[in-house]
């Protein structure tokens, strides 16, 4: 893979904010609140977001995440064990639909 950011991707990531602005607006608003109203702190929370990034393998919300995370204050061990409790549900949730190969 080439530059995460590359050229492209920000001109395609400007053309999709113009045309959905509102939406956009309503869901840079929807973190707000969510973030506002966590009962965790910046740091739990952002450890948890690059946890669920790192399940559902979004390589761009783990770059995001994971800088927040270290901004927040979070260790190199944090991080490490955030993302293998994330595969250790993704390798839960294989084995509970494999074994349905057996029945």
């Amino acid at each position: 893979m080439g530059e995460l950011y590359d050229k492209e991707y920000k001109e395609s990531t400007k053309k999709f904010l113009d045309v959905t602005k509102d939406v956009a607006e309503a869901y840079k608003q929807y973190q707000k609140t969510l973030s506002d109203n966590s009962p965790f702190d910046k740091k739990t929370n952002e450890i948890i977001m690059l946890a669920v990034s790192s399940a559902l393998q979004c390589v761009y919300c783990i770059d995001t995440h994971s800088k927040r995370a270290k901004l927040a204050g979070a260790s190199e061990k944090e991080i490490a064990f955030a993302i293998q409790f994330a595969a250790s549900i993704k390798h839960g949730a294989t084995v509970s639909y494999g074994v349905k190969a057996l029945g």
